[in-house]
């Protein structure tokens, strides 16, 4: 397939992205997050020829072009409407943030072209995967998603359904609560009214996942950390004012944010 770099690098300029990707032609996106590096110690299968892949929650669909590219036939589930994301306050509010864009879908459209993999993309929700729509897989993905659920444990259940194989569970953490709480699984209410929920410690990652209905094989972090790609300044505009404000951009921007990675498998019925 030949591909046009210049109309290539106009279109990825022309879009906002969450994800670092690596486009032919040496086209980079300037994404939110940087994964080129840290994928690499992550327990994807080096191999995935032969196996059926689900990326849940896609974004731009980076670990859904990385399976595709380890041979992976892999599946993409991601809300092509951000409205119907869970949202934080009351349903219905005319919230200029909460109005869809299609950028996500726009982004991994534009990527699966450039690549030529064959992959098929649903809009769909977390709570809406079961296996009469999708089958069964061999290999499933989750990465930074249960941080935006209202309820994550409804959403692992329904990803439960459709695991054959081994679950791989990447996410975003809390190092102070992993710190001051090493052994008690406890999580932090987000406190903004956006797309964002709990940010669970190391220990509540992992029992968040068997509580879901599974059996945890091994568990990475919390010095697994996620860079940010280009979109995110190196430096602040103004003086920072808050703590928190300070943190990101004294620690977190440098060195990304402290995440935890789980493998596991559904645990059998009746145990």
């Amino acid at each position: 397939m030949t591909v046009d770099v210049a109309e290539l690098a106009r279109r990825v300029e022309a879009l906002d992205w969450y994800h670092t990707i690596e486009l032919p032609g040496e086209i980079v996106t300037p994404g939110f997050f940087d994964l080129r590096r840290v994928v690499r110690s992550l327990p994807i299968p080096g191999s995935l020829h032969g196996r059926r892949c689900l990326d849940v929650a896609s974004a731009d669909g980076f670990f859904a072009f990385e399976m595709a590219r380890r041979g992976g036939d892999v599946v993409s589930v991601d809300l092509a409407d951000t409205a119907r994301q869970d949202w934080q306050g009351p349903p219905g509010v005319n919230d200029e943030r909460r109005k869809s864009t299609g950028r996500a879908r726009t982004a991994f459209e534009l990527c699966r072209e450039a690549f030529g993999y064959e992959i098929a993309r649903h809009d769909l929700s977390l709570y809406e995967i079961d296996p009469a729509r999708l089958g069964t897989f061999d290999f499933v993905f989750m990465g930074n998603v249960l941080m935006h659920l209202a309820d994550p444990g409804r959403g692992l259940r329904a990803v439960r359904s459709v695991v054959g194989g081994e679950l791989c569970s990447f996410e975003g953490i809390s190092l102070p609560l992993t710190v001051l709480r090493p052994l008690t699984p406890v999580a932090q209410l987000w406190d903004l009214d956006e797309p964002r929920w709990w940010t669970h410690n190391l220990r509540g990652h992992r029992r968040l996942v068997e509580a879901g209905g599974f059996e945890t094989c091994a568990q990475q972090g919390p010095f697994l950390f996620q860079p940010f790609g280009r979109r995110i300044p190196r430096w602040p505009d103004a003086v920072p004012r808050r703590p928190r404000e300070w943190a990101f951009w004294a620690f977190v921007r440098r060195f990304g944010c402290a995440s935890s990675c789980v493998t596991a498998r559904p645990r059998p019925l009746g145990r």
